[in-house]
């Protein structure tokens, strides 16, 4: 039998390791990148909307009769609800009317004895057949007579309690079977033929709107309706806690349909400011060192631009400086990434 020796098995070896060092290279491999992260991003325009400004407002009754009764007695019933729309001249209210009506009945009984004395001495006094004296007396009694009935017939009408004016019931504030009082208010009546909507303007912004520019506005509770207007009434003084100025602005309503505590939105044309960028004011973040940034999008990567910002415009905010129209900002997804970042657009 053959030998192997040591110098026979070396190319062997050697042979061996050139054909498997290859195989070996190809199969190590490589650390996986991170898949990119998804974002939704924006492209930055230039609007040349600045010169809308918007507030929040609420409608408000322009004004309010407060209805009560003029004589005591006790509520026998309440014809109308809260929020019930009123005519003029409905029966609202009525008190019990035995006390007052036995007191008109006892008037009228005593005016007509007054009446039929004062007869009978009158043709006598024409006959010169009665003191000057004694007609003046019952002439007097009549007189006494005839404003006691007058004032008993006022508080028996005075029990029924009308509405003053078209409007709607704004506060119901008694129930059958209270004691009414002179002036207690029973119910509340806003007249809404006009509305008045009231919103607040801050002190840097109150110089930029004109009395008479033009309004929109916008009540979400009647589905997003637009209502139109052109005068602003401005108030010269200003909420010493908040420094805003109220506002409003009156609206014709002649179907009614725009009700008090209505929440709405007031967009000003305050006139034509020029052009500017405007981004989402929620896209905006502040650094460790107080710098504003936002995250821009530069060929798939993360990118970190420091802004200076201006006033705010709705939900918006000017940008001032550092963006440029064109450019694409981060609008979902911001807070998941960093500098560098690969971000993929969905």
């Amino acid at each position: 039998m053959k030998r192997l020796t040591m110098a026979g098995l070396m190319p062997s070896i050697i042979f061996f390791c050139f054909t498997t060092l290859p195989g070996c290279n190809s199969q190590s491999s490589q650390p996986p990148e991170n898949p990119p992260i998804i974002v939704k991003t924006e492209t930055v325009t230039e609007s040349d909307q600045m010169n809308i400004l918007s507030y929040a407002g609420v409608v408000e009754d322009i004004s309010s009769v407060a209805l009560s009764f003029p004589v005591p007695g006790t509520v026998e019933k309440v014809f109308v609800s809260e929020g019930e729309k009123v005519q003029k001249g409905r029966l609202v209210a009525k008190l019990d009317t035995l006390s007052a009506q036995s007191v008109f009945n006892a008037a009228g009984s005593s005016l007509k004895q007054a009446k039929d004395g004062y007869e009978r001495l009158r043709s006598i006094y024409e006959k010169g057949s009665l003191p000057d004296v004694q007609m003046v007396d019952i002439e007097t009694k009549l007189n006494q007579a005839q404003s006691t009935y007058d004032i008993a017939q006022r508080n028996l009408e005075n029990c029924s309690l009308y509405a003053p004016i078209s409007g709607v019931v704004g506060k119901r504030m008694t129930e059958a079977g209270e004691n009414a009082l002179p002036g207690k208010t029973i119910i509340t009546l806003m007249d809404i033929s006009s509305v008045k909507v009231s919103f607040s303007v801050p002190e840097n912004e109150i110089s930029r709107i004109p009395s008479d520019c033009e309004s929109v506005i916008s009540v979400s509770a009647l589905d997003g309706r637009q209502f139109k207007a052109r005068r602003v009434e401005k108030n010269i003084i200003a909420n010493q806690i908040s420094h805003t100025y109220p506002a409003s602005i009156t609206l014709p309503n002649p179907r009614r349909e725009l009700l008090p505590g209505m929440v709405c939105r007031v967009d000003l044309n305050a006139g034509n400011e020029g052009s500017a960028i405007v981004i989402p004011i929620e896209v905006v973040m502040t650094s460790a060192d107080g710098r504003k940034f936002v995250w821009c999008d530069e060929n798939g990567t993360a990118s970190r631009r420091f802004i200076a910002t201006g006033n705010l415009k709705g939900n918006g905010v000017e940008v001032k400086d550092g963006l440029t129209a064109g450019e694409r900002i981060v609008t979902e997804g911001f807070h998941k990434i960093s500098e560098g970042d690969k971000i993929s657009v969905r």
